[in-house]
């Protein structure tokens, strides 16, 4: 056979073993999200003092023990991978909601209001407790998930930081980012929905707070 567009067209054993790694992935992405959102079902049915057991996982998930073992080390390896992922959606959702707006003070005011969705919504606030409640379960030698989540909150927030004349933004964003996170976990495991009062404060604090370290004053 001649080579098509000048390369070399795979073989025909190629294209067996690419099919045959393509199901198995898919296969494999399959168990691991089972095995996941039965966790954190479990995480959430749970009071937060232990995690779930690995048997009542599998059986949640209609695996087995071996099927578990063969993508985890262990429970903490699970619950790793759950808290990453909870993370992950929290900052991509904030990050899509400030990257909708120009103005700055409006950037950081819809980044504020983005993270306290997770305490305003109940079904986030149900997810977000229980992956916080069980952060403290992580794979040794992880780092915890507040750090995680307030270092990446604080990558978000400093195009805007910057935006408002702050000398040091990268400071002044992880200050933001800290002061938010700190709050959207009192009102969490308070299991209080702030009001739009308070949001409000919140948020003109946090703007004054930028602008006073720029040396301009509150306004």
């Amino acid at each position: 056979m001649s080579p098509e567009n000048g390369g070399e067209r795979s073989t025909p054993a190629e294209r067996a073993v690419r099919r045959r790694v393509a199901a198995l992935e898919e296969a494999a992405q399959s168990d691991v999200r089972a095995l996941m959102e039965a966790g954190l079902a479990l995480m959430i049915a749970g009071d937060g003092r232990r995690g779930p057991r690995v048997a009542d996982i599998v059986a949640a998930a209609g695996l087995s023990n071996d099927s578990f073992y063969r993508y985890f080390a262990g429970k903490d390896a699970l619950v790793e991978a759950i808290v990453d992922q909870g993370a992950r959606t929290v900052v991509g959702y904030v990050r899509h909601r400030i990257a909708a707006v120009r103005d700055p003070a409006e950037q950081l005011r819809v980044g504020v209001a983005a993270i306290m969705k997770q305490v305003s919504d109940a079904d986030l606030a149900t997810k977000t407790r229980a992956v916080l409640g069980n952060s403290t379960r992580m794979a040794q030698g992880s780092p915890h998930v507040s750090v995680m989540l307030v270092d990446a909150l604080a990558e978000l927030f400093a195009a805007p930081a910057a935006g408002l004349g702050a000398d040091e933004p990268e400071q002044v964003a992880r200050t933001i980012a800290g002061t938010v996170f700190a709050a959207m976990q009192y009102y969490l495991f308070k299991e209080q929905v702030p009001g739009e009062d308070e949001l409000e404060r919140l948020t003109a604090f946090l703007l004054a707070g930028v602008r006073a370290s720029a040396g301009s004053p509150p306004r």
